[in-house]
């Protein structure tokens, strides 16, 4: 009788265990996000956004940014549309320039924040980048180190100038 519960209580814990990783890949953080052309930009740094806008996350909106560090090509590679980003998810971000383009209100609640690499495709109008999540805060705490994707498509003016960007983000 002993052995019959040792052997019922292996076979529960080999059940359970092996249902674990399925639920792990259910803690996915998804959501839909919607992102403006900052006309303030004025090159690669991480002072000034070039992108600004919301994203979707669960149902909740907050508010996100992305700072362009640079092409993203290796030294001695020149290839158009690639990219290095900072970007951050705000809960309540308070973003204004004045005349001259100076960031006059910079403050809000960070969410999260985290880098990517990526590549534009100027023919298909469409983007993707990969990354992670460097640091969460609150709700977002768990999410530190955690794998990012992101993708979309982009508009661009009669002139060639990027006006939108919507997408998604999969974190996890």
């Amino acid at each position: 009788m002993l052995h019959k519960s040792v052997l019922s209580f292996a076979l529960a814990m080999t059940a359970v265990l092996a249902l674990a990783p399925a639920t792990m890949a259910q803690d996915q953080v998804t959501g839909d996000f919607e992102l403006d052309w900052n006309a303030c930009w004025a090159g690669p740094g991480d002072e000034v956004p070039d992108w600004v806008g919301t994203v979707d996350i669960d149902g909740t909106a907050y508010d996100m940014v992305f700072f362009n560090l640079g092409d993203g090509s290796p030294p001695g590679h020149d290839r158009d549309g690639s990219f290095i980003e900072i970007w951050a998810i705000y809960d309540g971000l308070q973003l204004d320039f004045d005349a001259d383009c100076a960031a006059v209100t910079y403050a809000g609640d960070l969410a999260m924040w985290g880098h990517d690499a990526g590549i534009s495709d100027f023919e298909a109008k469409s983007y993707s980048m990969t990354g992670s999540v460097v640091e969460g805060f609150g709700d977002y705490a768990d999410l530190t180190g955690e794998s990012v994707a992101m993708q979309g498509t982009f508009t661009l003016d009669p002139d060639g100038n990027p006006l939108t960007a919507p997408g998604v983000i999969e974190i996890g």
